[in-house]
């Protein structure tokens, strides 16, 4: 019956709260997008009106309510002004073959989001700026390993309070907010997850020219469902950054346009196996032809990973290399992206160093497949995606992945970088298969529906190792209503 209930509510949900919220809004206007650094955070971009004789003058033509609770002057003449935002969504989701194992199951999640971004003085000058967020996440008939976990529920927490200071596109950043990196290879903040990853500390992000610094100390923040979240004191990380601004041109000709070194540190506090984990790498992007009808690009990115857990060494490394081409003149932009990825296992002859790459703070679906299966560690990915809008307002994506196990003495790992399948007896180094297909359709300024599935194919190394190696389908469906 509960089930069955669900259902029915997240059939009404994908279909009624579009519908109700294109009745809302005018047709021909759209919402200034709303200025937050949340990654889900309304995009709105203002579409152009249509005038008349007969259509009423601007003083005349009522304010509309998502307009009315952006940049509201709180000071008269001086420039204080406070923006109001938030987010409902909902997503359903079943398994069936969870893991390649024999679980199947089917569940729904909710989030709600509610913000107050107060801006003091011109952000294009001198300003400070206080951005609050509220969150409540809930799950709904989990029953897959660990249930309704941190990461699907947590009931009414704040999930960022922060301070900036700032001038122009330079900020010093206190308090609790949400830290990604680069592509969000090794560092991001999953949006998936309901509850979405957040940190507690400091960040200076500063850009002068063509050139862009940052630095940031801080805790993770520990999601404790039945008392207010807080920064886990156990764990902590430091990073530095240096490479290109934001839309700089490359330095000379043949160089990349976007470059970027850094240097990550994360601490782990324990009684028998502390860590200190150093990961330093770059990465780098070339563009050709944005203004053709045939754009390309590639990109690398590679790390080395140092440092100790407990006694032993660390010695890891991984790189990606990806090439993409994009017709801009084709119906739809469709894009085409080939890649590959490799990061170190564990020699298992060597019982004084760790060599298994592991990933600091993975961002769940993206990297390595939307189903969550295959990790980073001791795999070769090879990797095809390709994109197209076949109509404005829908967005899809299609992916294949084959994953190769590197070290036949080392198993295969989840995107926790903990053992998924261990090696056993098997030499077999075809680990599993993925496609992806998912999809987002903007029905309206504010509302969005998201679907999509996946299909993962055991290799010959899954079914020769205990643990199951069943076809693993999964899909999804959503909706998310943003203002």
């Amino acid at each position: 019956m509960l089930t069955e209930t669900r259902r029915a509510c997240s059939l009404l949900l994908v279909v009624a709260v579009p519908a109700l919220a294109q009745s809302s809004q005018s047709p021909a206007v759209a919402s200034r997008t709303a200025n937050t650094p949340s990654a889900h955070s309304a995009t709105m971009s203002a579409a152009p009106t249509t005038t008349s004789s007969s259509a009423p003058s601007p003083e005349s033509s009522p304010l509309r309510w998502d307009k009315v609770i952006k940049d509201i002057p709180l000071a008269g003449k001086f420039p204080v002004a406070l923006t109001i935002g938030g987010q409902a969504r909902w997503r359903e989701e079943f398994f069936r073959a969870f893991n390649t194992g024999d679980i199947n199951d089917d569940h729904g999640q909710s989030r709600l989001l509610l913000s107050a971004d107060l801006v003091v003085g011109d952000r294009n000058a001198r300003y400070a700026r206080l951005f609050a967020e509220g969150r409540d996440a809930q799950s709904y008939g989990r029953t897959l390993p660990g249930g309704a976990r941190p990461t699907d529920a947590d009931r009414s927490d704040i999930q960022n309070l922060w301070i900036d200071l700032g001038s122009g596109k330079s900020y010093l950043r206190v308090g609790r907010q949400e830290i990604a990196l680069n592509a969000q290879r090794l560092f991001g903040v999953p949006d998936w997850a309901n509850t979405r990853r957040g940190s507690q500390g400091v960040r200076l992000s500063t850009e002068h020219g063509a050139f862009a610094f940052e630095a940031i100390q801080a805790h993770p923040m520990q999601v404790r469902q039945h008392a207010s979240n807080r920064s886990d004191t156990t764990q902590q990380f430091r990073t530095l950054s240096f490479g290109s601004a934001s839309g700089a041109k490359p330095l000379a000709k043949n160089l990349p346009a976007t470059w970027q070194l850094y240097w990550y540190e994360q601490q782990i506090e324990s009684a028998t196996t502390p860590a200190r984990r150093l990961t330093t790498g770059g990465r780098v992007l070339w563009d050709w032809g944005k203004k053709s009808s045939l754009s390309r690009s590639f990109e690398f990115e590679g790390a080395k990973q140092s440092g100790s857990i407990g006694a032993r060494t660390l010695d890891g490394w991984f790189w990606v290399s990806e090439a993409t081409v994009k017709w801009t003149k084709l119906r739809g932009t469709p894009s085409l992206a080939l890649g590959v990825e490799e990061a170190s296992g564990e020699n298992r002859s060597t019982g004084d160093r760790q060599e298994a790459f592991a990933v600091l703070y993975p961002a769940a679906h993206a990297h390595g497949g939307y189903a969550d299966v295959i990790g980073r560690s001791n795999v070769r990915e090879l990797h095809l995606f390709s994109t197209w809008s076949p109509v404005r307002t829908v967005n899809l994506r299609a992916a294949a992945y084959r994953f190769d196990r590197l070290r036949l003495d080392d198993g295969v790992y989840n995107k926790q970088n903990a053992i998924f399948r261990a090696a056993a007896d098997s030499k077999a180094r075809h680990a599993a298969d993925e496609i992806d297909l998912t999809g987002v359709w903007k029905v309206t300024t504010h509302t969005q529906v998201i679907f999509g599935g996946a299909v993962v194919l055991p290799g010959q190394f899954l079914k020769e190792t205990p643990g199951g190696a069943r076809t693993e389908r999964w899909g999804f469906v959503g909706t998310t209503f943003t203002f």
